[in-house]
């Protein structure tokens, strides 16, 4: 017999009927009408003869709730992962970046890597005459400051000097501090707060402030000026010129930080001076003229000129003349030689002694002027002796002393006799 305590009937109940022998009679196929309805399934105690006692209560109905495999659970889980992962990648790949252009800031966020990516990708071009701090090849940070400042040509002239510089700041204070311009009290052509362009500015006249220092008149005068010339920090001090009174360093100059400028008081007046002019010697070739002859054909005569002078008291003190004109008032007549460029002749004899012996002593042979020199050819004692004479020249004939001048020129040339000497080849 079955078990029956699995129906839920209990140990009093009657027997149940014996089942069928499934084996000897065959189950008869149930039939369905058509759009039946489907038979309602037999409940747990279907085929019970009786209830146990006690049981009331209508039984539990069980509820299930599908099931989860192990394949589902997998891709349940790596989906649930690909959405945390997802969100850890973005928070650590995005990047709260500041950056400042020309001053002017803004905040971005980017994924980009490096410093130059991240101005890339904010659509920021820079060139070699641009500052990026920092560098365009260094890592990008979060929370990181990107300073870019444009480079601006610069054309200005600084206390009378100018320069071109490449600056980096949009504002003429900002440039002239970065090239280390002095602003406190400068005077400037534009405003301070004026803007630089990226394609720059030209002609901008700067004076800074300088400390100037004046001595005038035994005293001391202190001045900070931004003048542009020593004249006007002159009157800025209050110092006026009179007459020939002027300063150390030119007016117009432009004053320089701790310059010393002294204010000289001048009274003078003026000189004047005759002055020679030498004349000049042109010495003309005369082929007429034995070599070693120059004859004097035009005297020359030396001019003269007026020279006038400037003598000036500066502070008291007389100073230097100093030449300030000249005017001629003769002109110099030049002299002019004749220098001869004949050949000499070979032999002493065949030179004109006779017109010698006139011009030195009018041809006489016992002249003695008393004054060392005798005879024809105007003989000194040693000069006698040297070539061999004997007695006073004055003495000798005349042949003996044209032997001997003859042999004084073969030896000297015709120098022996500087002023008549050129007689011997007239």
């Amino acid at each position: 017999m079955p078990d029956t305590s699995s129906l839920g009937l209990g140990p009093d109940a009657p027997a149940a009927a014996p089942a069928p022998d499934t084996a000897a009679v065959p189950t008869p196929r149930r039939s369905r009408a058509k759009n039946a309805a489907p038979s309602r399934p037999a409940s747990r105690t279907d085929g019970a003869a009786a209830k146990p006692d006690g049981v009331g209560k209508p039984p539990k109905v069980l509820r299930t709730r599908p099931r989860t495999g192990p394949l589902g659970r997998i891709v349940q889980g790596t989906v649930l992962a690909a959405l945390i992962g997802g969100a850890i990648t973005y928070v650590a790949y995005d990047k709260s970046i500041t950056l400042s252009i020309d001053g002017q800031t803004q905040t971005v966020h980017t994924f980009a890597g490096t410093v130059g990516a991240v101005l890339t990708a904010d659509g920021i071009s820079t060139g070699s005459k641009d500052v990026v701090s920092p560098a365009p090849g260094n890592s990008a940070s979060n929370d990181e400051t990107i300073t870019v400042r444009y480079g601006r040509p610069l054309s200005l002239k600084v206390n009378g000097v100018s320069t071109t510089a490449w600056v980096h700041y949009p504002t003429v204070a900002g440039a002239l501090q970065e090239l280390g311009v002095r602003t406190s009290g400068a005077s400037t052509s534009e405003p301070m707060s004026a803007d630089i362009p990226r394609s720059g500015m030209t002609g901008l006249v700067v004076y800074t402030m300088r400390h100037v220092t004046f001595l005038v008149d035994g005293k001391t005068v202190q001045l900070n000026t931004t003048a542009a010339t020593v004249s006007a920090a002159m009157a800025q001090a209050g110092i006026t010129l009179h007459n020939q009174d002027a300063p150390s360093v030119a007016a117009a100059s432009v004053p320089t930080d701790g310059e010393t400028i002294s204010i000289n008081r001048i009274t003078g007046t003026t000189e004047t001076k005759q002055v020679s002019i030498p004349f000049q010697v042109t010495k003309v070739n005369d082929s007429t003229q034995y070599v070693g002859t120059t004859t004097v054909t035009t005297q020359g005569v030396d001019g003269e000129e007026t020279v006038t002078y400037a003598v000036q008291v500066v502070n008291g003190v007389k100073q230097a003349p100093k030449q300030i004109s000249e005017t001629v008032t003769k002109q110099p007549v030049n002299e002019v030689e004749s220098v001869g460029t004949k050949a000499l002749p070979t032999s002493a004899s065949s030179l004109n002694w006779t017109a010698l012996a006139t011009c030195e002593s009018g041809d006489n042979p016992s002249e003695n002027t008393g004054n060392g020199f005798y005879g024809m050819y105007q003989f000194t004692i040693s000069t006698w002796d040297s070539l061999g004479g004997t007695g006073l020249p004055s003495d000798a004939s005349a042949a003996t002393q044209t032997a001997l001048a003859e042999k004084l020129y073969e030896e000297a040339g015709s120098g022996q006799w500087p002023v008549c000497g050129h007689y011997l080849f007239s």
